[in-house]
């Protein structure tokens, strides 16, 4: 396991299955990078407003994602027009449909195709929910429906990666008479092993962004206290083609 600091931001912890490989190798670097600038943005508006810009879904990702994105990447379009070919799937009973790719990117040169989504885990059980394994599979799927996509992306560049990304807040609630929230590191790292382990098709990288304690919380509501020590980031990388150089 890899980790790194971030000045009041928090520390990140990456868990990466990833090969040793040309394609893969940029993957890791692009992930490690998206998970950084999300950090860094989120922290920024977390200490801006004292609210958080993930306890809501998958939309509001996008005003972190978008940016972070345009930081470090050549060029990235949101909602790239796709034809989903559901018959090479597993599951043959949709007929082939129109749809959008959340994310095109163009990093070092490789096409990224992404498909983001949005959950959450209560970091006192620790529990991967069916809502998240659902969804999880629900991208999995829409990616693998996108090959055609995916080799057409190829041509333009030296291959194409389809990635899964999961953002998964871990969250506790309080009430107003209980006492402080769980902010175990070695609970955090056990959660993040879970979802490597419980989520189908098992994720190949996922980084676990332990929030700086002067952000976690507390966020008052009007019957509760919320805290948030951590984000877990899970993907999956598929490649399509990827020409070596």
């Amino acid at each position: 396991m890899k980790s790194e600091t971030v000045r009041t931001v928090g520390n990140i912890y990456y868990l990466s299955n990833l090969k040793n490989e040309q394609g893969q190798r940029i993957a890791n670097d692009f992930l490690t990078r998206l998970t950084n600038g999300f950090a860094k943005r989120t922290a920024k508006y977390m200490r801006m407003t004292r609210e958080v810009p993930f306890v809501y879904r998958e939309r509001q990702l996008h005003s972190i994602i978008a940016p972070t994105l345009d930081d470090f990447t050549d060029a990235f379009l949101m909602e790239l027009p796709t034809r989903r070919s559901w018959s090479v799937t597993a599951d043959e009973r949709i007929s082939d449909s129109h749809g959008w790719i959340d994310y095109w990117c163009s990093y070092r040169n490789i096409s990224f195709l992404v498909e983001l989504k949005h959950g959450f885990i209560s970091s006192k059980s620790g529990l991967i929910r069916k809502d998240v394994k659902a969804e999880w599979g629900t991208a999995i799927l829409q990616l693998d429906a996108i090959e055609e996509e995916a080799k057409f992306q190829g041509q333009w560049s030296n291959g194409t990666l389809r990635v899964a990304v999961h953002v998964l807040p871990l969250f506790e609630r309080l009430v107003q008479t209980e006492g402080k929230p769980v902010n175990d590191l070695k609970k955090l790292l056990e959660i993040q092993k879970r979802a490597m382990e419980e989520l189908e098709r098992r994720p190949n990288w996922s980084a676990m962004w332990k929030i700086h304690e002067g952000i976690a919380g507390p966020y008052e509501y009007s019957n509760a206290i919320e805290f948030y020590p951590g984000v877990l980031i899970v993907a999956n990388v598929s490649e399509v083609t990827i020409r070596n150089h």
